[in-house]
């Protein structure tokens, strides 16, 4: 029976709920906006196949990865959906190959009051919902259960997440599926929902409008100066670069808002968990000319099943054989977890925080 004695020890990915055969175990959420497995004891049967599954306590198989990456800089040749992109419009390409050979794609979007959730897509023209990073942990309800259903009926899969969430997802499947394609993010760590809806909250209040759409990292002013904004429904926007807006600062500087498993996170590290690892090519222009600001992601082909599917979409990007050293150099938090912030525990609520009265619009 799976039991949570320190939070340290549970990334929220959810296998241990979705592989209940009797369903007694419920995802509750904590004062922090976390959720934590909690068991029924009058239904639990004792199979164990919660503690089986959850990736903090099994560690993933990883016998097909490689033991170091193929690490490349890349980014998509449609200009247009390499600026839309958080960083080189990567992920894109590779999503769109997947569903022109009939796959479906396993996501997050933002979904209704831009809460974030997995979501299953099929159709080219619901990619936009996907891309741009979202900086908040996303729900994943029942999707494990989803994913096996459509690999257990033969289609092609791809599931992209955080670290953790893959090595979920992996375990909870308790076979490799030549079909499913893991992609993860380069994670620093994730935000509660809580303490993101929260921050939305607050910029409602001081601007007196309703949020429209929200970006985490828009490019209107550069890839290098991508800036939180925020569109409103009187016309207006709120927009602060990100070492300047205060949730933002929260996040990247101060280190807060984030799960406690990830000051200890278990999946910084190689051989990766994913057959696909995406992020940003920090510091790409300190080694080589760029001639614009449009973004740069870095590509680590993990598996033998990345880098064949990588080749398939070679004539849609430009990209490069590059050191791993630099990435690590510039992105650290590819293997080493972030220190806790001096007020990581704290009682998280982003209405400890002020906006400015005065906002950019």
């Amino acid at each position: 029976m799976i039991s949570i004695n320190d939070k340290a020890n549970c990334t929220g990915c959810g296998a241990c709920y979705s592989i209940c055969p009797k369903k007694a175990i419920t995802l509750k959420e904590d004062f922090s906006g976390f959720k934590y497995p909690t068991v029924n004891v009058d239904k639990c049967v004792n199979c164990n196949l919660c503690e089986k599954v959850c990736p903090e306590i099994n560690t993933v198989c990883t016998d097909n990865s490689y033991a170091e990456p193929i690490v490349k800089a890349a980014w998509n040749l449609d200009n247009d959906i390499r600026v839309k992109s958080t960083s080189g419009g990567v992920f894109s390409a590779i999503a769109e190959k997947f569903i022109s050979n009939g796959g479906y794609i396993v996501a997050a979007e933002f979904v209704e009051n831009f809460r974030i959730q997995h979501t299953i897509i099929s159709d080219k023209k619901d990619i936009n919902k996907l891309r741009q990073t979202k900086y908040a942990q996303s729900e994943l309800s029942d999707l494990f259960v989803k994913i096996k259903k459509l690999l257990y009926e033969d289609n092609y899969v791809m599931f992209v997440g955080t670290p953790c969430q893959v090595a979920g997802l992996k375990n909870f499947l308790l076979k490799d599926y030549e079909k499913l394609l893991t992609i993860d993010l380069i994670c620093r760590g994730v935000i509660s929902q809580k303490v993101y809806i929260d921050y939305l909250k607050s910029v409602e209040r001081h601007t007196k409008s309703k949020i429209t759409e929200v970006q985490f990292r828009n490019k209107d002013l550069g890839w290098n100066s991508s800036t939180t904004k925020i569109s409103l429904e009187d016309g207006s926007f709120y927009r602060k670069e990100r070492w300047l807006d205060e949730y933002m600062i929260g996040y990247l500087k101060h280190n807060l808002y984030l799960r406690p498993c990830c000051y200890e996170c278990n999946f910084k590290e190689m051989p990766r968990v994913s057959d696909i690892s995406l992020g940003d090519y920090w510091g790409f222009d300190k080694y080589y000319d760029v001639s614009d600001d449009n973004g740069v992601s870095v590509v680590l082909l993990n598996s033998s099943k990345g880098q064949s599917f990588f080749e398939k979409i070679s004539d849609k990007l430009f990209s490069m054989d590059t050191p791993l050293e630099q990435i690590i150099k510039e992105n650290p938090c590819l293997v080493t977890p972030v220190a806790k912030g001096k007020y990581s525990d704290a009682s998280v609520s982003y209405t400890h925080l002020t906006l400015p009265t005065k906002l950019e619009v």
